[in-house]
């Protein structure tokens, strides 16, 4: 009877050690994975945060490529036309006279060390014509980080082909004046602009303030495309324009919205979708009164300028 009270013990207590051993490996082990659960949820959170701040540069990237992307077409065709140019016969002696314009561009501001932001711009370029010998001089005041030489070489040859007024007996002066200074990123954009500045100059005639144009300008007095329409649209409207002026085919436009989500509790990161609009409509959700046109040739764009 001793020795089966003795084997019960035995076995009571070798269960009670075995139970023991399982709990404590049991125990460790869910601490264990706690700990892991916390460093994978923190390890996740940094990979979120991290992916919001790669969708950011990637959106960066893509305002800085539609930007470029149309500097270059322009670049492009301003060089092959420069460079098959035979020149103009001058048809009348130099003529005096002045105008200016409002333009809109597009600067980089650089918000974190992963993100770049755009935002619209409204400076004034004064266009005097002197009697000279053929030269295109650019002042900017104060310093503004903008290429005028081709889009300034581009608009006298248009002129002179659309007025039939010969530039070779005077100096053009295209004096940029800005409220402080900028690092603009789209110069060919104010090509359209200038163009119709310098017809006006050529008539003494002043320009509309409350009309306001982007596109580059083609050889043959065509209007073509540019970006960051949105920033510029937005800008021309804070300045008090009643009537916008676009290239042909870009009053709808394609753009990138943010979107936030939150995968987990207190991780929030941006992604960007595609979205259509109107322009036109766009300015008025923002609460404006704009008119939004698009403009085909200097000569159009040149009449909703002046009376």
């Amino acid at each position: 009877m001793k020795v089966t009270d003795d084997s019960r013990v035995k076995k009571r207590h070798t269960i009670l050690v075995a139970s023991l051993t399982l709990n404590l490996i049991l125990t460790v082990s869910a601490v264990y994975l706690v700990n892991q659960n916390s460093t994978l949820a923190d390890r996740l959170s940094e990979l979120d945060s991290r992916t919001g701040e790669l969708s950011k540069e990637l959106y960066s990237l893509q305002q800085r490529y539609e930007l470029a992307q149309y500097q270059l077409q322009y670049y492009k065709s301003w060089g092959e036309k420069y460079w098959n140019s035979t020149g103009y016969e001058p048809s009348t002696s130099g003529l005096v006279g002045r105008s200016s314009i409002n333009i809109v561009a597009v600067r980089e501001i650089q918000t974190t060390p992963f993100e770049i932001s755009y935002e619209g711009v409204v400076i004034t370029v004064e266009v005097e014509i002197r009697r000279g010998e053929g030269r295109l001089l650019i002042n900017t005041q104060p310093k503004i980080g903008i290429d005028l030489q081709a889009s300034g070489q581009t608009a006298v040859a248009v002129v002179q082909a659309l007025t039939g007024v010969s530039f070779e007996k005077t100096d053009t002066i295209l004096t940029v004046r800005a409220e402080s200074e900028v690092e603009i990123v789209d110069g060919p954009s104010a090509g359209a602009a200038i163009t119709v500045c310098m017809i006006a100059a050529l008539q003494n005639r002043t320009t509309n303030p409350s009309v306001f144009i982007t596109g580059t300008v083609n050889s043959d007095g065509t209007i073509g495309k540019v970006g960051g329409i949105t920033y510029k649209a937005l800008a021309a409207a804070k300045k008090g324009a009643s009537l916008f002026l676009v290239p042909p085919g870009q009053i709808n436009l394609t753009i990138m919205i943010p979107k936030e989500e939150s995968p987990i509790p207190g991780v929030t990161i941006v992604r960007y979708e595609e979205a259509h609009i109107n322009l036109q409509q766009f300015l008025s959700e923002q609460g404006y009164d704009v008119k939004v046109n698009e403009t085909r040739s200097i000569i159009d764009a040149y009449s909703e300028f002046v009376d």
